[in-house]
């Protein structure tokens, strides 16, 4: 039984599992079929009808062969050959589609409470009226007070038509909505001209879906209608995806012909992809252009990187990628679970293989020192006097964000201060004291910041101004 993602080639770094079930007849005749087609497997099928019959408690049967099949996988020593069940097959096919279903609002945590960002064109968020700064109070009846946008981001999604009931705060009213959950398609693609330069338009990919390549395709003409004239695309942070999208959009930018990648598998042959007119129409950008790269830049990231600076002698900006030079394919288990398996290697146009190496960018440009602070460790509030590794980690931040003070450890009267100083800035409450919406506050304020004080970006922009 195949499913949409059987035999499709993906590469990403993170993807969770859990052991959840299936059918008794399903499993059963599963381990029967194998048994009879491969000896060593009578021993497993032997130890199943063991168990199911002798185990002092009931046993459920999807378990057992869930059990047996991450016991093979764990085997292999491969963190990303996953049984993929429930909830985190759901994850995974969502974040290749680039489709999920929910409400269609971007939201954000504002001090202890979730408040709406944006709310996408024609979604059920914005059909129901939702605006910008509407506070979430409540998601079917969860407050939604000191919950993070993770946790709010699950509630608010589910089965396409069901129902979820929101409790929203606009200024002084409150009041119910109910909104019926729809297919919501996730731009992976972001653009814009930047600040300091008109004509530079950049360009973020989040991570490659099934459409991220017509995606980047319509955003770079957007920008160029805009006025752009010169490029940086930037897929920092970006954990990889689905590979013929990577190679379709590294075809942008490739002369058609050239190396893109390829791939080896376990009996050495080999097969080249190349740029060509069949990708996207055969459009072609021509534009100067830079990429922005760092540890978080995987597996499909790292194709589009080294394709276009291997093929296209387009500079790549930033720290070294991450280094996963392997392919997964994806196959169904049924209709309940799949399973992705390491099934070949990858190499870069020049035959290189990144994997464990990344690849080392042409302009080294490290990230500022506060970007490597550690996050806040725990939700309790610390009164002044108090000594404890989070006081420490905001007085580093406070520093970063050029406060005077010393950086000791303990809530002493300076910090209590400055802390009072910060908070009324940040319009939260003001009480000298580090709570959960300080330390959010802290690290927003700290991550403006670096968005403000990008150096890989202002690097890119100074070799593009030379261009």
């Amino acid at each position: 039984m195949k499913r949409k993602f059987s035999g499709k080639f993906v590469l990403g770094v993170s993807v969770l599992s859990l052991l959840l079930g299936s059918a008794l007849t399903f499993a059963f005749v599963a381990l029967k079929l194998l048994s009879s087609s491969s000896a060593p497997l009578n021993s497993v099928t032997e130890a199943y009808q063991n168990i199911m019959q002798n185990y002092y408690q009931p046993v459920k049967s999807q378990q057992l062969v869930n059990g047996a099949i991450q016991g093979m996988l764990d085997t292999l020593d491969d963190p990303y050959s996953q049984l993929l069940t429930s909830q985190n097959q759901t994850d995974f096919d969502e974040s290749i589609s680039g489709k999920i279903s929910g409400i269609g609002a971007t939201i954000e945590q504002n001090g202890d409470q979730i408040q709406i960002v944006s709310a996408m064109p024609h979604s059920p968020a914005a059909k129901a009226g939702l605006k910008a700064r509407d506070q979430i109070q409540k998601i079917n009846q969860h407050s939604t007070k000191k919950m993070t946008v993770r946790k709010a981001s699950q509630l608010t999604r589910g089965k396409q038509g069901t129902k979820v009931v929101l409790t929203i705060k606009r200024q002084d009213r409150t009041f119910t909505k109910t909104l019926r959950r729809a297919p919501i398609q996730v731009a992976t693609v972001h653009g814009e001209l930047t600040k300091q330069n008109s004509q530079v338009g950049q360009v973020t990919i989040t991570q490659f879906s099934e459409k991220t390549a017509t995606e980047l395709k319509r955003e770079i003409q957007k920008l160029q209608r805009k006025g752009a004239r010169k490029l940086v695309i930037d897929v920092r942070n970006n954990p990889g995806g689905v590979m013929d999208q990577a190679i379709a959009a590294a075809s942008l930018f490739v002369p058609n012909g050239k190396a893109i990648m390829t791939i080896t598998d376990r009996a050495g042959e080999q097969k080249t992809y190349r740029a060509a007119a069949k990708y996207l129409g055969g459009t072609k950008i021509k534009l100067p252009t830079v990429v922005l790269v760092d540890g978080g830049s995987a597996s499909a990231a790292e194709i589009f990187a080294a394709a276009l600076h291997e093929s296209a002698q387009i500079p790549l900006v930033g720290e070294k990628t991450y280094g996963k030079g392997v392919v997964q394919t994806v196959n169904s288990l049924g209709a309940k679970s799949e399973m992705k398996i390491t099934t070949a290697k990858w190499l870069t146009p020049k035959k290189h293989w990144i994997n464990h190496r990344g690849i080392e960018p042409t302009d080294l440009v490290k990230y500022p020192a506060y970007m490597n602070l550690t996050a806040f460790k725990s939700q309790k509030t610390l009164t002044a006097g108090a000594n404890d590794a989070d006081i420490q980690r905001a007085q580093k931040v406070l520093k970063a964000l050029d406060y005077s003070l010393s950086v000791t450890g303990t809530l002493d009267a300076t910090t209590v201060q400055v802390l009072r100083d910060f908070q009324s800035k940040q319009k939260i409450t003001v009480n000298g004291k580090l709570d959960l919406a300080t330390r959010q506050a802290l690290t927003q304020a700290l991550v403006k910041k670096a968005q403000a004080q990008d150096p890989m970006l202002q690097k890119a922009q100074e070799i593009l101004t030379a261009k």
